[in-house]
């Protein structure tokens, strides 16, 4: 199972680290890592990089891009994706601060779900993993 982290990077940070997305993921991959003692020094260089979603927004996109998708379930701010043909079993939790994304596949339905979306940033820190997901899905 992988474990994606999608953050909306500022304006100004994305114009930054466009190019360059190492530091980006080093930043909030020790942000990840931050010790309890220490959270809110986390949080003010979180919100210093990333914009907070409009969870209504991102459930709408989401909806309206997978809705008629007969392998596609939606409760709250979860949406999930089992489809045994494929086969892809993908769950994405819609909170302010990031999008969760747990799939048994490296490229999940939800990425394409959300294209249209800039300045997006995905993490996989267990796997080291890192990209802009608009660089990352070519259709």
């Amino acid at each position: 199972m992988r474990t994606f982290y999608i953050f909306n990077i500022h304006n100004n940070f994305y114009q930054l680290m466009k190019d360059n997305p190492y530091h980006l993921y080093r930043a909030l991959e020790d942000i990840h890592s931050f010790d309890k003692n220490d959270v809110a020094v986390a949080y003010d260089l979180f919100m210093q990089i990333v914009s907070p979603f409009n969870k209504s927004k991102i459930n709408n996109i989401i909806f309206k891009e997978c809705g008629e998708n007969d392998f596609y379930s939606k409760f709250h701010n979860v949406h999930r994706i089992q489809n045994k043909y494929i086969p892809e079993d993908s769950c994405l939790i819609v909170s302010s601060a990031f999008l969760l994304v747990e799939s048994n596949v490296l490229k999940p339905s939800f990425f394409v779900s959300l294209k249209s979306v800039s300045h997006l940033f995905v993490c996989d820190f267990k796997n080291k993993d890192y990209f802009w997901l608009n660089e990352f899905v070519c259709l």
